[in-house]
Formats: structure tokens, C-alpha cells, sequence
């Protein structure tokens, strides 16, 4: 009967994908995305077609290109209408059996496709689901009759979850077509594994799998990694932290405005990525970067495969903004920038539906933005509020930080160790004087000097000279490991002293500027650190005395590590991109809410 039958695969595939851009050609394992998904389904003893369903947008040419290379069908529809897509692909080859596939899904597997067919001819249904109770390892494929897809596109095709997911449609209307539950093989049972790819931690997850298999490129089997991953649960948590977006949540971009580089350094962009990772992994936000084209604040930003767009030479910086917010459709617009973009500009943002919000900003665009993030510092409270659009978010649990702190508590060792970081890119080349001041002090101590990107490139050997025993990293990949094993540091105040304060590190703070001495006086009066004030104004003579006050009093270093630990935890970059979210629903709700105006009759 099945051979009698004929039975496509349509993979839907697009280059834009929200959270990550072009991951459908993106290599894993050494091969093209697209490439694991054709090459598995070939191997289905059932399924006779492969059809990828694209869109126009010239942005998916090379995925076209691609799939035909490969020798598959390729139909192209509309762009903002998957089930669309989908019908046409199943008009164009005309099956009796069509195959939904996603094409995010590299270990898509073809026995357990046709297992999933068998079950449905069987039973005679237009789809099937698993029986409550039963959790599959695979993810990313579902077959149905032709019938129940036309149904779909004549009954249902304005539902927007019928529109973007295709089956998922059935799986909420059980009702709608014959759906039959059926059992599952133990092999193929396991709860708790994420496959598909979304961010790079899911490219990751796949790699590592692969290599613990030690399988070729397409060729793991489910059943094989079933029994790795009841071997080595920990390999979950490599991208347990992704949320899985549910069918009824909709897409969406969020764009984030962020000033750094080789002269403003890299603390916004740090705490940035923070929180783009938070949109992205747990609420299923794709996140684009709007930046000034210096590459030493673009590069740590392309590096975690967000995408990012430059502000063109001579363009006003709101004008780019609004083009950027309406070509992406941004939700919401996140700013974290020192720029003279204006409260009426943020005002014209929110007027394309986007919410917008400030970090850490004292401008009069605070006033009009939807919410407005601060740590508790003096400057904050001397602010005026009057007429403000927002309540402002004040205190140590809204600090966003730029590195993991979720490490253990340093024990402390015989000989503490400093560390020494002066930033990103270390504008007022402060690293060398305060190197200068630690080496003329007794040998009582370890140092580790860790060197931003943007760095001077003759440092290291400026360092050499006066120092030649302290240690040198440059742009080290394990920075919070090098952090949390320091007994005390001496940073230039910004981000640093965040994440060290968290990290239960005393730190002493040299100041780029009168406002970064008010900020770190509120870290001194919470008990964890010393601000030595403005960096110009400090000597030789003040570093080293306060070094050895320090160094000398373990007891005080104790109670600054946990005044800290107390004050930062870690999770302000989590609260944020809740706020966010949160308020993206709530525009949302508040606009659908919205009677629609009544129209006169005519006469």
C-alpha cells in the first residue's frame, strides 16, 4: 500500500531566521545545516520527494541555490506566510502524504519518519501524536494526509499558528481532522533533549554529540544518542538554558542600540550581549545590534552570531533608527548609548509600536522611553522625574553584568593573587602605571595582567620590562574563571566592577571620570570595594599603599567579598529581558484590545 502511495518531504527554509540569521547554511559538523536535513531524509525507505519551501526574498537566492546543487525540488512563495509556502510546495509535486520538516532539525531522522507514516496508514488518520505520557528524542518532522493539509489551508489558513507551524495546528485542534495517539518504541523514548538549532549553544550541543558518537557527518542515529545522553546527562545542560518557543508565542526582533569601541571601550557592549543572550535563549527573541563601525566593538558582537548593522557615514542617528526599527519590525528597542538622540526621537520610536527603553542613561530621553534600568548609584537619585512615561528600575538586582558569575566561591590561597584589568581597550593607558606601582611592592603577592582586545599592541612587552615575573593574558576566553580566582583586583571602574563585586572580588577602582568616582562611591559605601577617585589624580604612592592595606587584612577582604556577593547576583540581565518581554505583551494585548472604528453606513 505505502509503495502505491506517494509521499513528499516539504522542509521549510528561510535565511532570515529571527534568533539565528542564515543557520540554515551555516556549518555543523563541517556541513551546511540544509545539507544534514536533505542528506537523512534520503535515507527514508517511504518518502519518494524532497521539496524545500523558500520564500521570494533574494535573501534566500543562495538557499535556493543550494537545495538545487543538492538535486531537490525548490518552490518559492510568499514571505510572510509558511502555510502558504507550504501548500504551494505540495501543489507543485502533488502527494498523497506530505511530510512537514523543519529545516532547523540536523538529526531529523528517517527511520523514525517512517515510523511515523506506517502509524498514520495504519490507523487510517490524518495525523498522529504520541500518547500522553511519551516523550520522543526526535523533533521536527510531522506527516499528514493531503486532505487534512487542504483542509488546513481552506478552513484554517488565517490562524496564525496555522499560518507559522503548519501541524501545529493539529495538535491544538485534535478535532479538526482524524489524529490518532499512538505508542513509541523504547528506543526512540527519552524526555528532555533540545535538537533543533536556534543559537550557537544548539550548534554546540550538536558537535559535541557528534563527537562523543564519533559519527561521521549525518550519520548519528537517535538510537546511539539515546544511549549517550542516559551515559552523560550533563550533556543536556550544554543547551538546556534555550527556550523552546510555544507554538502560540509569535517572533520577533529586538533591536539593541549600543555604543562601543576602541575609544569609549567595550562595557556596554559586554552588558549588551548579556542581555541579547537572555532575549534570545529564553524568551525566543531574534536580536540585532545597531552600532557605530568600529570593529573593536562589532567584532565581540558578530563573534556570538548576532547580526549587526552600522550606522551609514552622515546619516542622523534617528532617522537610521526608525528605518532599522520598521524594516525588522522591532518589538522593542533597547538603548545603551552616550549619543545626543533626543526624548522626541524615542518618542518617534515608540510610534512604530516598539517599546523602548534606556540602560543606565541620565539624558532627557530617559523621560520618554517605556522603562529605564539603573544600578543605585548617587546620580540616579539626583535625577528629576517629572513627566516621566516610566517608573525608573532602581537597584543592584537590575545590573546587567557581561560575565558569567556563576562560578564558586574563590577559597582564598597562601599567596593572594591581583588582578589587573583596565578594560576593553584601556583608553587612558592606565595598566602600566599601576604595574609600575605593584612591582616596586615586596614579592608578597601574585599578579595576573589581563589585556583587553583593544589594547595597545606593544604592552605585553612594556609590561615585560617592568615587571617580567607578573602574568600576561591578552583577550582571555576563561575571564570570569580568571576573576573568581583573584583575592583582589584593581580595574578601571565600569562593568568589571560589577561582575568582580558579584564574583565576591574586592576591588580598588581608578576612575575615568569624575561621574565613574560618584558611581564607584556607591560601591565603596556598600562595602565592596576602595574608589582611589579620577585616575589622573591618582599616585604611585596611593595604589601601592592601598594594595597593601588590603592585601594585609583578609578579615576585610572577607567581608567585601560578601557584601558583594550580596548586593550582585547575577540574574539583572534575566530581570531585564523579563521586564522586556513582558511589556512587549502587554503593547500587544493593549493594541488587539482595541476596537476596531466603527464604520458610518452609507446613506
Amino acid at each position: 500500500m505505502s509503495k502505491k502511495l506517494h509521499i513528499a518531504a516539504v522542509v521549510q527554509a528561510r535565511m532570515r531566521s529571527t534568533r539565528l540569521p542564515g543557520k540554515v547554511l551555516k556549518e555543523v559538523v563541517g556541513r551546511p545545516l540544509l545539507w544534514h536535513v536533505i542528506h537523512r531524509l534520503r535515507k527514508s525507505e517511504l518518502i519518494k520527494t524532497i521539496v524545500i519551501a523558500t520564500t521570494t526574498d533574494p535573501a534566500d537566492d543562495p538557499l535556493a541555490e543550494f537545495a538545487e546543487a543538492q538535486g531537490v525540488t525548490v518552490v518559492r512563495g510568499p514571505e510572510d506566510d509558511v502555510l502558504g509556502r507550504f501548500a504551494l510546495a505540495a501543489h507543485v509535486v502533488d502527494p498523497d502524504i506530505v511530510v512537514r520538516v523543519n529545516a532547523d532539525a540536523p538529526l531529523v531522522d528517517a527511520g523514525f519518519v517512517d515510523y511515523l507514516i506506517r502509524e498514520m496508514m495504519r490507523t487510517h488518520s490524518d495525523f498522529v501524536t504520541l500518547r500522553p505520557g511519551l516523550s520522543a528524542i526526535h523533533d521536527g518532522a510531522d506527516p499528514m494526509s493531503r486532505w487534512a493539509l487542504d483542509k488546513l489551508v481552506l478552513m484554517a489558513h488565517s490562524d496564525p499558528v496555522a499560518r507559522e507551524h503548519v501541524s501545529a495546528y493539529f495538535k491544538l485542534h485534535p478535532d479538526f481532522i482524524k489524529v490518532a495517539q499512538i505508542d513509541l518504541p523504547k528506543k526512540w523514548q527519552f524526555k528532555g533533549a533540545r535538537l533543533s538549532v536556534d543559537t550557537p549553544a544548539d550548534v554546540t550541543f550538536i558537535e559535541t554529540i557528534y563527537e562523543r558518537l564519533h559519527a561521521q557527518a549525518g550519520e548519528a542515529t537517535l538510537t546511539d544518542l539515546v544511549a549517550l545522553l542516559n551515559r552523560e546527562p550533563s550533556l543536556l545542560e550544554l543547551n538546556a538554558h534555550v527556550h523552546q518557543k510555544a507554538v502560540t508565542a509569535r517572533s520577533g526582533t529586538v533591536l539593541i542600540r549600543c555604543d562601543g569601541g576602541g575609544a569609549t571601550g567595550l562595557g556596554h557592549v559586554k552588558r549588551c550581549l548579556s542581555l541579547a543572550r537572555q532575549l534570545r535563549d529564553a524568551h525566543g527573541f531574534g536580536v540585532r545590534f545597531a552600532m557605530n563601525p568600529d570593529k573593536v566593538g562589532t567584532d565581540p558582537v558578530v563573534s556570538e552570531d548576532f547580526p549587526v548593522e552600522t550606522m551609514p557615514h552622515g546619516m542622523d542617528e534617528c532617522d537610521w533608527l526608525l528605518e532599522l526599527a520598521e524594516k525588522h519590525e522591532a518589538l522593542a528597542v533597547v538603548l545603551d548609548i552616550r549619543t545626543k538622540l533626543s526624548a522626541t526621537s524615542v518618542l518617534r520610536l515608540r510610534g512604530t509600536g516598539a517599546v523602548v527603553g534606556v540602560i543606565d542613561d541620565a539624558s532627557p530621553r530617559r523621560l520618554s522611553a517605556d522603562f529605564a534600568i539603573y544600578p543605585p548609584v548617587p546620580q540616579v537619585f539626583a535625577l528629576n522625574w517629572e513627566g516621566a512615561e516610566n517608573e525608573p528600575l532602581v537597584g543592584w538586582e537590575w545590573v546587567i553584568l557581561g560575565q558569567d558569575v556563576s562560578l564558586p566561591m574563590h577559597p582564598g590561597a597562601a599567596r593572594p593573587r591581583i588582578l589587573v584589568s583596565m578594560g576593553g581597550t584601556d583608553p587612558l593607558g592606565l595598566t602600566l602605571p599601576v604595574v609600575d606601582a605593584l612591582s616596586k611592592l615586596p614579592s608578597t603577592f601574585g599578579v595576573t595582567v589581563v589585556l583587553g582586545p583593544g589594547a595597545p599592541t606593544l604592552l605585553e612587552a612594556e609590561i615585560g620590562k617592568v615587571a617580567p615575573r607578573f602574568e600576561i593574558i591578552r583577550a582571555p576566553s576563561d575571564l570570569p574563571r580568571l576573576m573568581a580566582e583573584a583575592d583582589l583586583g584593581i580595574i578601571s571602574f565600569g562593568v568589571t566592577a560589577y561582575e568582580l563585586a558579584a564574583l565576591g572580588v574586592p576591588a580598588l577602582y581608578l576612575c575615568l571620570t569624575p561621574d565613574h568616582a560618584l558611581s564607584a562611591s556607591a560601591f565603596e559605601r556598600a562595602g565592596m570595594g576602595v574608589s582611589l577617585g579620577v585616575a589622573g589624580e591618582v599616585s604611585d604612592m596611593m595604589i601601592a599603599g592601598a594594595v597593601q592595606s588590603l592585601i594585609g587584612d583578609p578579615e576585610r577582604r572577607r567581608a567585601m567579598a560578601a557584601a558583594g556577593r550580596m548586593n550582585l547576583d547575577g540574574r539583572g540581565a534575566a530581570r531585564v529581558a523579563d521586564r522586556i518581554a513582558r511589556l512587549i505583551e502587554e503593547k500587544r494585548a493593549a493594541i488587539e484590545e482595541i476596537p476596531a472604528p466603527k464604520l458610518l453606513e452609507a446613506g
